[in-house]
């Protein structure tokens, strides 16, 4: 069993996915929503790898890494609680 853990700071963040071509790690959802702007609800690091739920105008969400996210520098970091 794979253990998890979560990173809130990130909750929030506009993001636009920018995944590689072609890498077999991705399906065809997430080469539709690459460089659409979305929204982390949350990051969880997973076998040494953070994978950020990214979720969209749309109301659908979709699972990036997190090195394949342009971050939004200057947007505002919250919480769960917030």
């Amino acid at each position: 069993m794979t253990t998890h853990r979560h990173q809130t700071p990130l909750r929030g963040v506009k993001v636009i996915p920018k995944p590689p071509e072609a890498d077999p790690e991705y399906k065809a959802v997430n080469y539709e929503y690459a460089g659409r702007e979305g929204r982390i609800h949350e990051v969880v690091e997973i076998a040494g790898r953070e994978l950020a739920k990214v979720g969209f105008e749309d109301k659908k969400i979709v699972y990036y890494y997190l090195e394949d996210l342009k971050l939004d520098e200057s947007a505002e970091r919250r919480t769960f609680d917030e």
